[in-house]
């Protein structure tokens, strides 16, 4: 594969695939808790989600593109495979038929759609740039991924209501606590751009404290209105919170960051076990990419585990 032709599967690779499964969960858990039944409607949702949420993350390699290059995590825009102007264009044409298409589902749906559109604009442009400011971009992180995502998979069935809300807060903090400890390996090359992330602003040791708390206030919060999916994942995810705070090294805060999701994974697979297909897929299809593109093992468990920070 010539390493800097482009190809169809560049554009695929652009929405970023491997953050996919992440909403995907927590949009199954809001389904699954307002009545279970993943149907025709439920599945042009998380379809219509996925293409608008692939558009964001296109508009943040875009405004990423000298922290990407830095920290060498991602290379089709900051290594010049694709231009910025046609990724402009790849991402406003997204945009222009997933959110009026997100309304066909329902009034509270497309609200909910719009709502997390807009902020994943506002986590990455200039004058909000939630990304870069402390605490913003956790807490963006937790209503996007634990909070919205699950209320637009509830939405479906049913209208948003107070029950919904109480239930997507063990997610809320579930979400905020792996994100703490991703801020930290970006820590050096965030340093050099002038960004002030949570992980910089607080410090590693402060980070890792959050994160162990967060994820024990979303075990109690599961215990108390009875989420047994949750408090599964929660409570497995526990002591590598614990050890990585105890023993702030890479390796262990590595694991917790990629680990950690893979019990709420197992917890809905049990659920809707066909999940697994969409998976197995996004995972190979990446796996082929990487090795034949770019020559190297992603996605991967031990990706980035030589960093230093």
């Amino acid at each position: 594969m010539n390493m800097k032709k482009k190809n169809f599967f560049d554009y695929i690779i652009l929405l970023r695939p491997t953050l996919f499964p992440p909403f995907w969960l927590t949009y199954l858990l809001g389904v699954y808790y307002s009545n279970g039944d993943f149907n025709l409607k439920a599945f042009f949702g998380i379809i219509l989600f996925t293409f608008m949420m692939g558009g964001v993350y296109i508009l943040n390699q875009i405004v990423d593109i000298e922290t990407d290059r830095l920290n060498r995590k991602l290379f089709l825009l900051s290594d010049g495979y694709i231009k910025e102007k046609e990724a402009i264009y790849y991402m406003l044409i997204i945009f222009s038929f997933t959110i009026p298409f997100s309304f066909i589902l329902g009034k509270n749906f497309g609200l909910i759609f719009l709502l997390s559109y807009f902020v994943g604009i506002a986590y990455s442009i200039y004058p909000f740039s939630f990304k870069d400011k402390p605490i913003l971009d956790m807490l963006s992180n937790g209503l996007g991924y634990g909070t919205l995502s699950f209320l637009l998979g509830w939405s479906i069935s049913r209208d948003i209501n107070l029950d919904a809300f109480i239930r997507t807060l063990p997610y809320f903090f579930a979400v905020s606590a792996v994100f703490l400890n991703t801020t930290i390996p970006d820590i050096p090359g965030d340093k050099r751009i002038g960004k002030i992330t949570t992980g910089i602003f607080l410090g590693k040791k402060l980070t890792l404290l959050l994160a162990l708390i967060f994820d024990i206030i979303s075990l109690l919060i599961s215990i108390l209105i009875n989420d047994k999916i949750c408090i599964f994942a929660s409570a497995c995810s526990l002591p590598l919170f614990l050890i990585s705070f105890i023993k702030p090294e890479k390796n262990f805060i590595f694991y917790s960051i990629r680990v950690n999701p893979l019990f709420l994974t197992f917890a809905v697979i049990f659920i809707y076990p066909l999940f697994i297909i969409p998976l197995f897929l996004v995972y190979f299809f990446q796996k082929i990419y990487y090795k034949k593109r770019f020559n190297i093992n992603y996605p991967s468990i031990k990706s980035g585990i030589d960093a230093d920070f």
